[in-house]
């Protein structure tokens, strides 16, 4: 089953949150008390490890509304898709359920959940003849032991009750009547001691049969097909940046709060490193009793080993064992570093270390070592992690993605993974309306899109110099080239791009659009040269439909040039110039024979490269590769040495920027 979206209405600070998305990974950011904490919190209690952590309608109810507090409240909704393999095994539960596709489920301040299927629910009730047979064959063979008095009593009235089940509505009429019927079984024993005293004792084997066939009518395949969903429901697993690992205690002491339910956070973290190390803790404590020292150091070593294979090489920044050591009742978990032999306490090295450690801890312990089938909640990781351990922990994230699904909060630059942009949510917790968690990062408070913007920053390495009026290209090829033929045309002459236009590559259509939008919420003049692809007509239905960037601010290279084919600014220049240094940078992987492409002219010719180059063994075309040999070439030449068909292509988008440009100073 996979996540697919989700929403938290009614807890604490949120009211509605509005439909979350989720694919592997999702980002919530936003500034303190934005709801994220709730946020999270709410969905990890949908389904958590411990179903102890039941949600608190007296202290999670939101404030001020006091006359709508129910237990029937719904807080979680949370929808899924089933794996090919689930959609055959619920298929076969019952003929009503084939092509079930996918199921949303809500859970209630009482814990009740409630499912609702898609596209269909099956059936939530047996066929009036099913219940009736059923009944004939549960019930008609009385056990052993009855008085022939019993069963000439016995015998009409089920005939009676399963006539009447067959008029009277089927199952549902079945599981009403059926305790009434079975409390008649007294009034049919014979009246006389001892066959009566025979009957009454005989009555008990006959009552579990009805219980029996009660339980049997209660399996409807809705119900069937409910439990084979719910028992395959991931587990929610939540971790804050303030849990810490213990690793030190009194054994003896522990073992008396835990007697006494007493148990300490602490003490918890202690209980679960001793479990994942194989330790039994009840014979620990007897052993720190015990004369013999030996066999106990024995078990402390192998323990150690176990502990240090399970999780130290998930640590990159320095490699790390495990060593436990007890005398008497005095338990200590030690770390070292691999090559030094000095020991420290667990809670004496570092907060980023102490992180990973119990991030990795409760993972491995709450999944049963498995690592997966789990939805991970990280509230703010990594915070006291260096900028290169984040690093670490975002690789690590990624990895725990491919098995599970992960959703955290952060406000950390370094914890925004630039290749998955379109993963981002913004929490803001709106005047009337409580928290609400979108990708509208236009409409979103300065305070929200800080992260993304300061990590944006980052990613370019303080390449992202704002001006006046800005243009946000795709990549870095298209700003060498538009560059460079503006350089050229000027030196010829002509209008080149606007002095005052800021250029900035970004990487993809989709960072386009979020540095677009945030450049726009900010107040800046800015506008957006996109690629006419697929890719780069969806990023122009977000920037102008979703987030309010004037359309006539959002460029297509193919609308400029009048073209409705799929074109980059690579196709800007003559086929035959472009290719010759597709084998030109390619010539090892061609063994120097010139690359044949499709005459499909509709395709960009950098897809027709890119599918040339497949049949070739190669299986990613580098664009950048060609543009680099290019602009080797391209500075050099004089606007006489371009082909008129380049020359004018250019033109035309460089007079549709600077076009916009005009716009923008003539309203000021």
């Amino acid at each position: 089953m996979k996540l697919t979206e989700f929403r938290i209405e009614n807890y604490r600070c949120i009211q509605d949150s509005g439909w979350v998305q989720v694919d592997d990974i999702g980002v919530i950011v936003g500034k303190n008390e934005s709801g994220k904490t709730s946020l999270l919190k709410a969905l990890w209690k949908f389904k958590p490890f411990n179903d102890d952590d039941k949600y608190n309608l007296d202290r999670e109810w939101p404030r001020g509304r006091r006359k709508e507090l129910s237990p029937e409240k719904v807080i979680a909704t949370v929808r899924f898709k089933f794996e090919p393999e689930e959609i055959t095994h619920i298929g076969e539960i019952d003929e009503t359920a084939k092509g079930i596709t996918a199921v949303e489920i809500q859970r209630k301040y009482n814990g009740h959940y409630v499912y609702t299927f898609s596209p269909k629910n099956p059936t939530d009730d047996r066929g009036i003849d099913w219940v009736v047979n059923l009944l004939d064959r549960k019930l008609s063979e009385l056990p052993e032991g009855f008085s022939e008095h019993f069963k000439n009593q016995f015998e009409p009235a089920l005939k009676t009750f399963m006539e009447q089940v067959r008029t009277k509505g089927g199952s549902k009429y079945a599981l009403t009547k059926l305790p009434d019927f079975k409390n008649k079984f007294p009034s049919f024993a014979y009246p006389n001691y001892p066959q009566n005293q025979q009957d009454n004792q005989a009555i008990p084997k006959l009552s579990e049969l009805v219980d029996a066939t009660i339980k049997e009518i209660e399996a409807t395949p809705w119900r069937l097909i409910v439990d084979a969903v719910h028992e395959r429901l991931p587990t929610f697993i939540y971790m804050d940046d303030y849990r810490r690992f213990c690793g030190t205690a009194q054994l003896d002491d522990v073992k008396n709060r835990r007697d006494g339910k007493r148990l300490t956070a602490e003490d918890e973290t202690l209980l679960q490193i001793m479990e994942m190390s194989g330790l039994d803790f009840d014979a620990e404590v007897e052993k720190g009793q015990a004369e013999n020292r030996e066999q106990r150091k024995l078990d402390m070593n192998d323990a150690s080993v176990t502990l240090t294979n399970l999780i130290a090489d998930r640590w990159s920044q320095k490699k790390y064992e495990v060593e436990f050591h007890a005398d008497g009742q005095h338990f200590i978990t030690f770390v070292k570093d691999a090559d030094s032999k000095i020991l420290v306490p667990l809670e004496e090295r570092s907060k980023g270390f102490q992180w990973f450690f119990s991030f990795d801890m409760m993972f491995m312990y709450e999944t049963k070592g498995k690592f997966e089938n789990s939805i991970v909640l990280l509230d703010e990781p990594g915070l006291h992690l260096h900028a290169a351990a984040q690093a670490d922990l975002l690789k690590r994230i990624k990895q725990y993605g491919k098995d599970n699904q992960l959703i955290y909060s952060t406000h950390l630059p370094f914890m925004i993974d630039f290749t998955r942009l379109d993963n981002i949510f913004v929490a803001e917790d709106l005047p009337k309306q409580g928290v609400k968690v979108h990708k509208n990062w236009a409409t979103a408070d300065k305070d929200a899109r800080f992260t993304l913007q300061a990590a944006l920053g980052l990613s370019w390495s303080q390449s992202l110099f704002v001006g006046q009026y800005n243009l946000v290209v795709e990549g870095v090829t298209d700003f060498w080239f538009l560059s460079c033929m503006s350089t050229i045309l000027r030196d010829a002459g002509q209008v080149g791009l606007d002095d005052q236009l800021v250029v900035t590559p970004v990487g993809g259509a989709s960072k386009a659009a979020y540095v677009g939008t945030i450049l726009h919420g900010q107040k800046l003049n800015v506008a957006v040269l996109l690629d006419s692809d697929p890719e780069g007509t969806n990023t122009y239905e977000q920037l102008v439909k979703q987030w309010i960037l004037d359309a006539k601010h959002v460029l297509r290279v193919g609308d400029v040039l009048g073209d409705k084919n799929q074109r980059t600014l690579e196709d800007l220049f003559d086929e035959n110039y472009y290719l010759s240094h597709v084998n030109s940078a390619y010539q090892k992987e061609l063994g120097g024979q010139p690359l044949a492409i499709s005459a499909d002219k509709a395709t960009a010719i950098v897809d027709r490269v890119e599918e040339a180059l497949k049949t070739k063994g190669v299986d990613k075309f580098n664009k950048g590769r060609v543009a680099k040999r290019i602009m080797d070439e391209l500075p050099r030449k004089k606007l006489a040495d371009l082909a008129p068909g380049t020359v004018e292509k250019f033109k035309k988008i460089i007079v549709a920027i600077n076009s916009v440009v005009a716009d923008w100073r003539k309203s000021g």
